[in-house]
């Protein structure tokens, strides 16, 4: 089961996902997140996986996808909690909060 939770602010997407990433539920990111993403022409997306269970290596991948997305877009990505070791790698965030220390809009 994946919940994704999303909240416009300021110009910045912030993507809340609780549950799991992986096989069963890459689809509800995809339509949730990603088609959103690309169809609206957001620039500026944090990804918060805090209160994520698990992350298959599909689901990493998904996350990298998103964030070459985002570049290709001239956006920027930003990922949050990255209590789950595949993803500790891609952190570049503290907090959501850090955001608009970080972001000229």
């Amino acid at each position: 089961m994946l919940n994704v939770l999303m909240e416009f602010r300021k110009g910045i997407l912030f993507v809340r996902l609780y549950g799991n990433l992986d096989s069963t539920t890459l689809n509800i990111f995809d339509e949730k997140v990603k088609e959103v993403i690309i169809q609206s022409g957001i620039r500026y997306v944090v990804l918060n996986t805090s209160n994520l269970d698990s992350v298959s290596n599909q689901g990493v991948k998904e996350i990298k996808k998103l964030k070459r997305i985002m570049k290709k877009i001239n956006g920027e990505f930003f990922l949050f909690g990255g209590e789950i070791k595949e993803l500790k790698s891609l952190v570049n965030l503290e907090n959501e909060l850090k955001v608009f220390e970080r972001v000229v809009i």
